[in-house]
């Protein structure tokens, strides 16, 4: 191995092993948080939280279009000199679907009986969703800084922590709650922008780059996006089929696999540029990476179902205090999600997005999005949260047999598990 090798690598497990430690933060940050909103809002007003925290996520996902895997890839390979262009295109796009969303989210508000009863806390969720799709964080990862963009996530985790347990006393408050959210993500923005005020200085702002973005990102939204979308929207149209009370019990068992999936998501930003880059340059070392990525997520998608399953009934009454103990078996239900968006992670992100076959994913995930739809709908309305976790499940194991056998099709499955290589 050559000393630039040596130094590289090194370079790369020093990135891993901080990005870790400081998304330990981040389980703290929610470790404290979560059992607050379920104890100060209780199982209603913590339903409304997550029912707005639905239409932000919405929001979000669709602003940012695939932007941020697209960004993050092409700032990847690209020379400094081209990072001012690279901000302005995106900056352009996302503020053009920024002005979309904001008409699509005053419909969806209106459909919902959960929001338009609090039309300000629906209002700062819009907001929130348009701050976050405007982070920098794909900027950050794409130029080899990961560790800037963890730094920007702890500040804002500190500054909305402050908040929420500073204002929020009683189940009346969810607009507080979004409301230091918020102004904790318009502080970790400005940061951001100031760090790198230099390289972005003067950035071409052309709405024909814009448009231009969003139809060369489609097709990895109508991967990445609309199947994370539908699953993010699962919050939202469960408070559109049923109770309150339903919304709050599915929403914190959904909450706490969110946190759990989201361990796999530091591995990303060490291993997905690092992947990119590779396969330009020596596709055997690139399959060997990722196969120890895959072990190493799949083995903690593992843990988290083993934890569910066997802990479950008494992580979340510790959790959430009492009244929601209906989130148990739901919990026990959506931990099967673990396992299965670990595989589908790596196949989809790891190898065919650097591989540039988004077409397939984009197949795949649409397909795997409308068997969730077509589930959830008759689902929720019968079972309510459950039927929705039932749902989710449906899908990512659409999702996960779809990729399965589109890269078994392309010889990416040999490749991937010759270890010859």
């Amino acid at each position: 191995m050559s000393s630039l090798e040596l130094t590289d690598s090194r370079q790369s497990r020093a990135d891993f092993v901080f990005v870790y430690i400081a998304y330990a933060l981040r389980y703290l940050y929610l470790l404290l948080l979560i059992p607050f909103y379920g104890r100060v809002l209780g199982v209603e007003g913590y339903g409304l939280v997550l029912a707005a925290m639905s239409l932000m996520n919405m929001v979000w996902l669709f602003v940012n279009w695939g932007f941020s895997t697209t960004g993050t890839r092409a700032i990847a390979t690209a020379a400094p000199a081209r990072y001012a262009e690279l901000f302005g295109e995106h900056f352009m796009a996302r503020a053009i679907l920024g002005v979309i969303a904001v008409l699509g989210a005053a419909i969806a508000i209106a459909l919902s009986p959960v929001l338009s009863a609090d039309p300000l806390t629906a209002v700062l969720a819009l907001a929130l969703g348009i701050v976050s799709a405007f982070n920098l964080g794909w900027y950050f990862t794409g130029s080899g800084r990961p560790r800037s963009s963890v730094k920007l996530e702890v500040l804002g985790f500190a500054i909305s922590l402050l908040l929420i347990l500073t204002l929020v006393r009683n189940q009346d408050d969810a607009d507080l709650v979004l409301a230091s959210l918020l102004c904790s993500g318009l502080a970790a923005l400005a940061v951001a922008h100031w760090w790198i005020r230099d390289e972005i200085a003067r950035p071409p702002l052309e709405l024909k780059a814009g448009l231009e973005l969003i139809r060369s990102s489609s097709t990895i939204f109508l991967y990445s996006g609309s199947s994370v979308l539908l699953i993010a929207s699962s919050t939202y149209l469960l408070s559109i089929l049923s109770t309150q009370a339903e919304v709050g019990a599915f929403g914190a068992a959904e909450r706490l696999v969110a946190v759990g999936l989201s361990v796999m998501g530091p591995a990303g930003q060490i291993f997905v540029p690092r992947i990119t880059a590779m396969f330009l340059q020596d596709a055997n070392a690139a399959y060997g990476l990722v196969r120890k990525a895959m072990f190493l997520l799949v083995g903690i998608g593992l843990c988290g179902l083993a934890c569910s399953l066997l802990l479950g009934h008494w992580i979340v009454p510790l959790i959430f205090g009492a009244g929601f103990e209906r989130s148990v078996p739901i919990l026990q239900y959506l931990a099967f999600v673990f396992p299965l968006s670990a595989i589908s992670l790596v196949l989809s992100s790891y190898v065919l997005i650097p591989l540039h076959k988004e077409n397939t994913l984009a197949k795949v995930a649409l397909f795997g999005a409308a068997v969730n739809l077509l589930c959830a709908i008759p689902l929720g309305i019968a079972h309510g949260a459950l039927g929705m976790a039932i749902a989710r499940i449906a899908g990512e194991l659409v999702v996960l047999v779809g990729l399965i056998y589109s890269c078994r099709k392309m010889g990416i499955l040999a490749r991937l598990f010759d270890f010859r290589y």
